[in-house]
């Protein structure tokens, strides 16, 4: 009895994240997205750097997609890693924060804004202490930690939003490929071979 409950519970929950990813899909600002798109190829055309940033699971996140910039050709660090570049008023930082006002993503974007690059923030939060410092805003909706204890969802915590975030940023992925016309072989070629 217990195991199928518990199979139930597993499977509502599949559903509930992939349903999030698909409202995400219906609602995001495009053309949010393809400012994005556009500044990350004239950082990569500039032969400056994309830094990306987030705290704890938006870290993570944030790992996932400096490497794939990587894996495109497309110079980028995630800030705070062993080997970060020196960031410069030419360069971008990406930086991941549901809440928009975790303590060192704000610094970062302080510190950013302050050597005048460009920023960038996918939040729940539109108007934090982040939003107001960045050039461009992604909206991503998930729960994000400062409503995580009081609105209740099957997926723990913030998942809602890391998966939606993940989600996007694969799809800017995806489609920098399709524009840099970068192959499946291009990225084996980049890919990591001591691992």
């Amino acid at each position: 009895m217990t195991r199928n409950s518990d199979k139930k519970r597993f499977v509502e929950t599949m559903l509930e994240i992939a349903n999030q990813v698909k409202i995400n899909s219906e609602i995001i600002d495009t053309a949010q997205i393809l400012q994005l798109i556009d500044l990350i190829l004239q950082i990569n055309d500039n032969e400056a750097m994309v830094f990306v940033y987030g705290a704890g699971r938006s870290g993570f996140i944030g790992r996932c997609f400096a490497q794939r910039l990587m894996h495109l050709g497309i110079s980028s660090c995630f800030v705070s890693d062993a080997v970060t570049h020196q960031y410069t008023a030419k360069d971008l930082v990406i930086i991941i924060s549901g809440s928009g006002e975790t303590t060192s993503p704000v610094a970062i974007a302080q510190k950013a804004k302050k050597i005048g690059g460009k920023i960038a923030l996918f939040t729940g939060n539109n108007e934090s202490t982040i939003g107001k410092l960045s050039d461009i805003i992604i909206k991503v909706e998930g729960k994000s930690k400062d409503v995580a204890t009081t609105q209740k969802t099957l997926a723990p915590y913030t998942s809602l939003f890391d998966i939606s975030t993940l989600s996007i940023l694969d799809s800017i992925g995806g489609t920098l490929m399709n524009i840099l016309g970068v192959t499946e072989q291009d990225i084996d070629k980049r890919h990591a071979t001591i691992e």
